[in-house]
């Protein structure tokens, strides 16, 4: 890793000036341009809007007492946003009412804040704030105060500035990496917010100690700090290993950190480190998300949060002016909106004469970790005959540290905007006090987290890795190869660490033939191998109504949990079948549209309807729906699924087309040690055989089978014959 000289650069403005997003020059451009660019009006009324409201109101700054949700904690998250957009329309329209309020604000938390114990609702093995109950906050609230204070400090009395500096942001600084050094030093997003927060407080303060700390860790020697966060954090794809919700979060304190940095600190280039590592980061977080513009539900995500979401609107800012992406200006465009900053006046510029078109999502392998090497997210995407698209997401990325959820080899299923295969997501309601204080529920731990509740195989009803984030940590799955051409995207993955004596290889293709024209659809190949016999349980979460199903199954008059323990004990066994040899169908509504699964079955193969809400007293869980195939007592066994979108129910017209599955035959054609084949056909229509090698092989290797008489010879890893 790079090191480098921490000189405060003579580019940057001088003392008085200020230091971080928004200089002067910017912020009298923007006041003179708001009439004739739309997005700087919009954005400049909504802050003066804010800010006008609270100045209406006393300045109360109350001694902590709440978690997550309660009084005190809104209210302190509530007065950082008031600064911060009093302090905006200060440097804007130079009225001094603003910078009074912004001023006497923090003259009453440098009274506050000295005296401030731990906060008295912190959690235990938990990381405290004193304003807050957790230090994160306390990080956030100094991130947006010191940008508060860097636009007005000027009109603040020399004495003031030094009682708001010496006791307040001196203190909270101090007790961000001083009181808190673990966070401050750790690899995770608690340890960004808290580097960035203090390095800016460092750039306004003229602190290159408390600078230097923030980019290079406490020790000042590379180990830890913000450039170690950008080689961990982030893959050389800009994949952030805790998933995209957290780099939502995230991506905020590591881009407006970077633009103090490229401010005050020009000969670092931070925005070209890594081969311009934030950059791919923005673009990737962007790729990470559904039609509905959601960020996919991976690890501890809480479901709707969209790229709407402030962060994206600063990182996307400040990304366009940095690496004038084109790509980003429809997100821009969407958001109806940009920041108040040298950034988003640059953006609102050029967003001004670009075309409003969608924004284009693309199927592309993200690679995980820090050299690209532990495994990665897959997203398939394919267009429908409705305008929409077929979205899989394929998981077998890394374990995400502790936000990480037990789900390798993981499937996510869209169709459009609909949810058809879908992961639960965390178990919070956050900052709903009622709910422990908007913290992570137990059965965060006890359900959201375990394999059962995600579309994976898993055996003997234990999770991967026994649910112990240690054990996850330790290995990562492997990329066996991926291709993605016009008419099939196919990935396939191996995991041999999940358990202790079975191997999981899974290959997700995704196709579009001339037999099914509406709508493209899934091969899902999943394959478990083991010396020793066990019972293996291949979990669909899927979202809608039962239709109809080949088989038959008994209706559960009373419920009763499906097991004991590692998630099982949370799901209802709501019916149960039997299907027999030959293939199980299970057909279901969502959204007007019509769904199938259909899994090759033998003799001993048993069928589960689930329902999240067993052992749950406190109706923490939502109400969810599994659709569950078990194999028992097997050593090796292949799952083969189809999983099918087809036609349609138009309730005003009160019609119905095609809502049975279209496929005729469904068969495993082929298996030994090195291939594995699987032949499939729509009804009155032709064949095709999908061929497999189970292992790694290079792109140009030449491979031959016989297979019913026919010799297939191919090279690569797969091939695809009718």
């Amino acid at each position: 890793m790079m090191f480098f000289a921490l000189v405060l650069s003579a580019q940057s403005a001088s003392k008085n000036n200020p230091r971080l997003l928004l200089s002067g020059d910017t912020a009298g451009a923007i006041g003179r341009e708001t009439d004739n660019n739309p997005l700087l009006e919009r954005s400049f009324r909504y802050a003066e809007q804010k800010a006008d409201a609270a100045l209406r109101h006393p300045v109360e700054v109350p001694v902590p007492a709440d978690p997550g949700g309660g009084y005190t904690h809104e209210k302190h998250k509530k007065n950082y946003a008031d600064i911060y957009n009093a302090a905006l329309v200060f440097a804007i329209t130079k009225k001094p009412e603003y910078a009074e309020f912004v001023k006497n604000m923090l003259l009453r938390y440098a009274e506050l804040y000295p005296g401030l114990p731990l906060h008295p609702k912190r959690k235990e093995n938990h990381p405290a704030g004193k304003l807050f109950w957790q230090g994160l906050n306390e990080a956030v609230w100094l991130f947006y105060s010191i940008q508060a204070y860097d636009l007005v400090k000027t009109e603040i009395k020399t004495k003031d500035r030094e009682i708001i500096e010496k006791e307040l942001f001196r203190n909270i600084a101090h007790f961000i990496s001083v009181d808190s050094y673990d966070t401050f030093n750790k690899i995770h997003n608690h340890g960004t917010w808290a580097v960035a927060s203090v390095g800016m407080t460092g750039y306004v303060l003229g602190d290159r100690d408390m600078t230097e700390r923030a980019v290079k860790g406490s020790n000042k020697d590379g180990k830890t700090g913000f450039l170690k966060q950008l080689d961990e954090l982030f893959s050389p794809d800009g994949y952030y290993s805790e998933g995209p919700y957290y780099q939502r979060y995230a991506i905020l304190p590591f881009m407006v950190f970077a633009e103090a940095i490229e401010k005050n600190q020009p000969e670092l280039k931070i925005f070209g480190y890594r081969d311009g590592v934030l950059h791919k980061a923005v673009a990737t977080l962007l790729q990470l998300t559904n039609q509905k513009n959601e960020f996919y539900p991976i690890n501890d995500a809480i479901k709707d949060k969209t790229y709407f979401s402030e962060e994206l609107v600063f990182a996307t800012n400040i990304a366009y002016e940095r690496y004038r992406d084109k790509s980003l200006l429809p997100v821009i465009l969407q958001y109806g909106k940009v920041s108040l900053s040298d950034a988003g006046f640059i953006t609102a510029k050029a967003a001004s004469g670009a075309e409003n078109i969608p924004y284009e999502r693309f199927s592309r392998l993200i690679k995980d970790g820090p050299e690209g090497d532990e495994g990665g997210v897959a997203l398939l995407r394919m267009p429908n005959t409705s305008g929409t698209q077929l979205d899989a997401v394929f998981k077998f990325a890394s374990q995400g540290m502790g936000h990480g959820h037990f789900d390798r080899l993981g499937l996510l299923l869209y169709d459009g905007p609909n949810e058809v295969l879908q992961d639960y997501g965390a178990a919070r309601f956050l900052n709903v006090e009622a709910k422990d204080g908007g913290r992570y529920l137990k059965e965060n731990k006890t359900y959201a987290k375990q394999s059962i509740a995600h579309n994976t195989l898993i055996a003997d009803e234990t999770s991967h890795y026994q649910a112990k984030v240690s054990e996850g940590s330790k290995n990562v799955p492997e990329l066996l190869f991926y291709d993605f051409q016009k008419d099939i995207h196919i990935v396939s993955a191996r995991e041999d660490h999940a358990y202790k004596d079975i191997k999981l290889v899974r290959t997700i293709a995704m196709l579009t033939t001339n037999e099914a024209p509406e709508h493209p659809f899934i091969i899902d190949v999943f394959q478990a191998v083991s010396d020793t016999p066990h019972q293996y349980d291949l979990n669909f979460q899927y979202s809608g109504q039962l239709m109809r199903t080949s088989f038959d199954y008994t209706r559960d008059n009373s419920l009763t949990a499906l097991g004991t323990k590692n998630g099982y004990q949370h799901l209802y066994k709501t019916a149960q079948g039997k299907p027999g040899s030959g293939r199980a169908v299970f057909t279901w509504l969502k959204d007007k549209k019509f769904y199938s699964i259909t899994t090759l079955t033998d003799t001993d193969t048993e069928v589960f309807f689930t329902q999240t809400g067993a052992n749950d007293p406190d109706f923490n869980l939502r109400s969810e729906k599994g659709y569950l195939v078990r194999q028992p007592g097997a050593g090796e066994h292949v799952f083969v699924s189809i999983i099918e979108p087809h036609g349609n129910f138009d309730p005003q017209l009160e019609t119905v087309q095609n809502p049975d599955s279209g496929i005729e035959k469904l068969e495993l054609a082929y298996k030994d040690k090195k291939y594995l084949a699987v032949t499939f056909r729509f009804k009155k229509q032709e064949e095709y055989t999908l061929v497999l090698c189970h292992e790694k092989t290079e792109d140009n290797s030449e491979h031959q089978l016989t297979i019913d008489n026919k010799i297939i010879r191919w090279k690569g890893a797969y091939t695809i014959t009718k």
